[in-house]
């Protein structure tokens, strides 16, 4: 498996995946086309990246000018792989990685956050999660949750505050806000 950094300083850059690992990453389409939603709003931004797996959009938010990025996976093989990339990159010093589960990191954290990105096993539902994110007030004033999923996803989308929502072929990504 090959990823390409899309956009920004890395860009072009490959990063270092290992074989043999259940991970699907987000499609370089589709994280072009989030980042080209984003805009210049990533600039100087704090950006989450939950369920990280190897940690692909949080690094391309990087590449493209958030000053802080927070992974946060519950493998040792994945958040290994995103400490390998960030050294190889040389911004390990504008990222914090924490091998847990997303629950538990949601319960733990006191911080808020520009960009919260959400890339769970598919058919996951995150509605729960994303309940607890406002509640908590983990997004900051103006923030956006973007939360990839599987287009067959069965989704409670009613207490959500979705903006938008984007289909690239089995992927829909929704884009929510604060209420």
């Amino acid at each position: 498996m090959e990823i390409v950094i899309t956009g920004g300083i890395f860009k072009g850059r490959k990063l270092s995946v290992p074989n043999n690992v259940n991970v699907r990453p987000t499609m370089s389409s589709v994280r072009e086309a989030i980042f080209d939603s984003i805009g210049g709003r990533i600039i100087r931004s704090t950006f989450l990246d939950l369920y990280a797996g190897f940690g692909t959009v949080g690094i391309e938010a990087l590449s493209r000018g958030a000053s802080k990025v927070t992974f946060v996976d519950k493998s040792r093989v994945c958040v290994n792989t995103i400490r390998k990339n960030l050294e190889i990159l040389d911004c390990l010093h504008c990222a914090e990685i924490y091998q847990m589960t997303v629950e538990s990191f949601i319960k733990s954290i006191d911080a808020k956050y520009d960009f919260i990105f959400l890339d769970p096993p598919y058919r996951l539902d995150c509605s729960a999660i994303i309940r607890e994110i406002l509640d908590k007030e983990i997004l900051a004033n103006n923030g956006i949750i973007i939360w990839e999923t599987s287009v067959r996803s069965n989704i409670n989308k009613e207490s959500l505050n979705i903006a938008r929502e984007k289909r690239y072929g089995e992927s829909l990504v929704l884009y929510i806000e604060r209420i």
